[in-house]
């Protein structure tokens, strides 16, 4: 499973990474929410591209309030969506502050509440998406027994809480007590780098029904296919016509943004004067040049 990250793993990324690089059995959108009373538009666009998309793609909903999350999963049923990934795990302050994504683990009643309205919803089928807690690594405990209501088709459990010392600290000991207590399947999501890590946590837990990587995927688009290095160039030159045609009406700035936004995580392992002058690039040209340098240094 391919995680999605805000601001990256939308449409044109997914899109050019199964095209290209592949290995992953199915794709998620960054979280859709709701903003002054609507669906942003970008995120509406997204989800739509996913109906279309070459591999399974499924729409990912942020936890928040009953009445904005049955919004939301209506509008994507309305669209053709049949599948729905509920987001208990975002740490984002701005977002977890407001007892939603992660910050609702606290609240195992706020949690009741919203899945018994999912469930009221017709023709979807659920997933989640998870941590052990907010800030706490226990608050599992009471949230786990309340997917009953979604059913899910599998939970995805990343094992560190939203915030707190043990905020990206992996708790082998509770993802251990998760795996041995939840009826439904699990996947492992947090802190994959490399294939070794894959082989590993698959050898700890082999129960799984499988694995999501997130960052380390972004990182090396192959680390979950035998696609190789050869891959990266032609990656990265579907995903700067993808952008060409997306984001087209915002002209050249907003194109070069989102480029440049990808390089905090792609290839950190390149000549850090390379990446350098790619974070520096002022105009598309200046950006083609110093790709091309940085892709031209790695294949020799």
């Amino acid at each position: 499973m391919a995680a999605p990250l805000q601001g990256i793993t939308e449409h044109v990324w997914r899109e050019a990474h199964a095209r290209v690089c592949g290995g992953v059995a199915r794709y998620y959108t960054p979280f859709l929410r709701m903003m002054h009373g609507e669906i942003p538009r970008r995120e509406q666009v997204d989800a739509t591209a996913a109906l279309s998309e070459s591999v399974a793609c499924t729409p990912q909903v942020i936890a928040c309030p009953p009445q904005q999350a049955t919004h939301i999963v209506d509008w994507l049923v309305a669209q053709g969506h049949r599948e729905v990934d509920i987001n208990l795990g975002c740490p984002f302050p701005p977002v977890a502050l407001k007892k939603m994504g992660s910050g609702m683990l606290p609240y195992p009643a706020l949690v009741e509440q919203l899945f018994t309205a999912l469930a009221g919803i017709e023709g979807v089928r659920y997933s989640v998406k998870m941590r052990l807690g907010w800030d706490e690594a226990t608050q599992w405990r009471e949230v786990m027994p309340l997917t009953e209501i979604l059913q899910p088709a599998h939970i995805t459990v990343h094992p560190c809480t939203g915030r707190g010392k043990e905020a990206d600290v992996i708790n082998h000991e509770q993802m251990a007590a998760i795996v041995a207590a939840s009826p439904y399947p699990i996947i492992y999501n947090g802190g994959i780098n490399t294939r070794d890590d894959i082989a590993r946590i698959i050898e700890r837990y082999p129960t799984l029904a499988g694995v999501m990587v997130g960052r380390g995927l972004i990182a090396h688009p192959d680390l979950t296919s035998d696609a190789g290095p050869a891959c990266y160039r032609p990656f990265h030159d579907l995903l700067v016509e993808g952008y060409r045609q997306r984001y087209s009406q915002g002209g050249e700035a907003q194109i070069l943004r989102h480029l440049q936004d990808l390089w905090a995580y792609f290839l950190p392992d390149a000549p850090a004067r390379l990446r350098k002058a790619i974070k520096k690039s002022r105009t598309l040209a200046q950006y083609h040049d110093a790709t091309t340098a940085l892709f031209t240094t790695l294949e020799n």
